[in-house]
């Protein structure tokens, strides 16, 4: 699945948001936040909020962070593994075209009819998701930092197991 979008923010704005988001996840799992130039390639364990008592565990890596240009992350989990990408170019004075990916791999795959309505069930769903996680990015980096939300993507994500 695909989103492209274009935003009122610059692209740093943008990737800030994303960088606080991440580093905060990174340090609430491993009791250290890490810097920018750890994020590329930086692998974690936490546990989703959901999947009974103690939660699930989520293995993250960051397969790609280039600030402010591409932030690509996979999450494996029981059920499957999810990957996330977003890719930034700047477009004019302040403004940016977002591609934002989103593919889910199941371990088990369904097949015929069936499978057919999941993933369009998934992919409606992951859009509404991704979009939601998108304004909220879009609403924070216009505020210019401090009080933030969190970020609706990650905890969907945390708790879809």
């Amino acid at each position: 699945m695909d989103i492209t979008r274009e935003m009122d923010i610059t692209p740093e704005q943008f990737f800030n948001e994303i960088e606080r988001t991440v580093m905060d996840d990174a340090a609430r799992a491993t009791g250290t936040r890490p810097t920018r130039r750890k994020l590329n390639g930086l692998k974690y364990r936490k546990l989703s909020r959901q999947g009974g008592k103690g939660g699930t565990e989520i293995t993250v890596k960051i397969l790609k962070y280039r600030y402010p240009e591409v932030y690509e992350v996979r999450f494996t989990y029981s059920t499957g593994t999810n990957t996330v990408r977003y890719h930034v170019v700047p477009r004019g004075e302040g403004g940016l075209t977002l591609t934002y990916s989103e593919k889910f791999v199941d371990p088990n795959p369904r097949s015929g009819l069936f499978a057919d309505w999941w993933l369009k069930h998934y992919e409606k769903k992951a859009a509404r998701r991704a979009n939601r996680t998108l304004d909220a990015i879009e609403r924070d980096a216009k505020r210019g930092g401090g009080a933030h939300g969190s970020n609706p993507l990650l905890d969907a994500i945390e708790n879809e197991d």
